[in-house]
């Protein structure tokens, strides 16, 4: 006969062991769940890329922004009747540039891709010809007003500061929402 003791014991392994596969049960779940978002993020994206109706339009980076740079810049919005999809903005600066792709459905950002790329050096000078991936960023959006994505970097920032956070995209956004309405 088993004492009082060690018969809750058996009890508290047995719920513990059932608890542990509910809760790794969920977590398969979860990340299969966000396996399947950045598929259907990727397919809207490739979908955006294949739509031969929308509209490009490029603005000068400098005359947006007032901001003059040594590389200057550009502003490429694509849009349908209803809203934006695309929006390219490009900044040279001295060492490189700055490259910010935004997908978005419904006005909704779902895709951000953000890259730095520097000039190359050959005998100490800038070789403007070679230019290096040093950063990139794919940001998958799942919640925009809540900053909910997933980030995968590669690389390191040089020529700017951020975090990746959805708002630091806001001012791109409302550049491109603002040229596109002017």
């Amino acid at each position: 006969m088993k004492f009082h003791n060690e018969i809750i014991a058996e009890t508290v392994v047995h719920h513990m062991k059932n608890a542990s596969v509910i809760i790794l049960t969920l977590i398969g779940f979860l990340a299969f769940g966000q396996e399947k978002n950045l598929d259907r993020i990727d397919n809207e994206v490739k979908s955006i890329e294949s739509d031969s109706t929308l509209v490009e339009k490029e603005f000068d980076w400098v005359e947006l922004t007032g901001i003059t740079t040594d590389g200057g810049g550009f502003l490429k919005v694509w849009r349908n009747e209803k809203q934006i999809c695309k929006i390219v903005e490009e900044i040279g600066l001295s060492y490189g540039r700055i490259r910010t792709v935004i997908y978005l459905n419904n006005g909704i950002p779902i895709k951000i891709l953000e890259t730095e790329e520097n000039f190359g050096h050959e005998n100490g000078e800038l070789n403007y010809k070679e230019l290096n991936e040093v950063f990139r960023a794919n940001i998958y959006v799942f919640d925009w007003e809540n900053d909910e994505s997933k980030i995968e970097r590669t690389g390191k920032r040089v020529l700017s500061e951020g975090s990746c956070s959805t708002f630091d995209y806001e001012p791109t956004i409302e550049r491109a929402k603002k040229a596109t309405t002017e």
